[in-house]
């Protein structure tokens, strides 16, 4: 599983538009697509952590998630464990953030 302590916006870049899929204790789940890539607030240049970002996702309106850990995997990162925050329906299925500080 790929530890995500030093990623940044500019590797999930890499990935908008991607599919996630959600692993569950039958094997793959629903999949999850990054919908948007955003950094948050200002970082120096001298600064010695990444800069702020959050991810969201759009996945089925069912089943809705609650906000708890999940194993993801893609195709670019492979198994990954995010946190994720539902926020919310739009036109198209359930929007869930994952927010790195």
């Amino acid at each position: 599983m790929k530890d995500l302590i030093d990623a940044t916006h500019e590797d999930f870049e890499a990935c908008l538009h991607d599919v996630f899929t959600v692993k569950t204790e039958d094997g793959a789940g629903p999949e999850l697509e990054l919908i948007e890539v955003k950094p948050l607030g200002k970082i120096g240049p001298d600064a010695k952590t990444r800069q702020p970002f959050s991810l969201l996702f759009r996945g089925p309106l069912e089943p809705a998630f609650p906000q708890q850990l999940f194993q993801l995997e893609n195709s670019t990162f492979g198994e990954i464990l995010l946190f994720l925050v539902p926020v919310g329906p739009d036109e198209e299925g359930m929007l869930y953030d994952a927010t790195f500080n």
